[in-house]
């Protein structure tokens, strides 16, 4: 199964891409979202195979901690894939869980279309409970970050 969606960001997809594809994005969110989940680089420095951790707060989410790992980051075409790869959702009985951001140029040299795909596999009653909207909430904090050159 799979959930979509796309936001626009008033920014180029390079300056965006710079963000999205290395460490700078884990930066952003250990910086502005700190009261809602931790993160940590366990393993890596934002290439391909970088593991981080996030541990959500329990008073915001009931998900428990996981590891997720960039299993694929193709600068070419602006797509970073992200996977869970223990704990959190697979404790609550996903089988698969991965989170695909492209960037889509627009024509507008400040404007780049981000495409959030995310993929799950797991019983129908479980994965009746995804929402990609707190994915998007953060990807806001993000953008606005990223627009105001806060990173």
């Amino acid at each position: 199964m799979k959930q979509t969606a796309e936001v626009e960001i008033k920014a180029s997809s390079s300056k965006t891409w710079d963000v999205y594809s290395t460490l700078k994005v884990y930066s952003v969110i250990q910086a502005e979202l700190s009261h809602l989940i931790a993160l940590d680089v366990v393993e890596g420095s934002g290439e391909e195979t970088t593991i981080s951790k996030i541990t959500p707060h329990p008073d915001v989410s009931p998900l428990p901690a996981y590891k997720e790992k960039s299993t694929k980051i193709d600068h070419e075409n602006k797509v970073k894939v992200l996977e869970v790869i223990e704990g959190g959702y697979l404790d609550i009985g996903f089988t698969t869980f991965r989170t695909i951001y492209e960037l889509i140029e627009t024509g507008k040299e400040d404007s780049t279309i981000i495409r959030v795909t995310i993929e799950y596999e797991g019983p129908e009653e479980v994965c009746a409970t995804m929402d990609i909207a707190p994915v998007m909430k953060v990807l806001e904090v993000i953008n606005h970050c990223i627009v105001n050159d806060k990173y």
